[in-house]
């Protein structure tokens, strides 16, 4: 699924202009073709150690997994966050957990590139 993320004007700094973050997201049991294609990989866990899935989508950014104490764990290349998501739990967050971070990131990337 292609998820756009939209961010409102100052939303990440005073003065920041609006963000917008157009991206890839596919579960992980998805066929490899899509998994590969992916910015954004949701749902059950990878087969292998994280490491393998950073090396067999290089093009994955985000992480997200709900485990089965119910916690959404969201990783990104040097880091982890852990979720604790609230109300009746029918939905899976894991997905747009992983998007939201993602666009952040990518916003994060885009606000910091011209201070270097």
């Amino acid at each position: 699924m292609t998820v756009t993320v939209r961010l409102p004007a100052g939303a990440l700094a005073p003065g920041a202009p609006a963000w917008c973050d157009r991206h890839l997201a596919a579960r992980t049991d998805e066929p490899e073709r899509v998994r590969r294609l992916a910015d954004v990989l949701h749902g059950a866990h990878p087969d292998g150690p994280l490491e393998e899935v950073w090396r067999r989508h290089p093009g994955c950014a985000v992480l997200a997994l709900r485990g089965p104490d119910g916690l959404v764990r969201v990783r990104f290349r040097g880091g982890v966050l852990t979720l604790r998501p609230v109300g009746d739990g029918a939905a899976d967050p894991a997905p747009l957990a992983g998007s939201l971070v993602h666009a952040l990131l990518s916003a994060h990337r885009a606000t910091t590139a011209g201070n270097r």
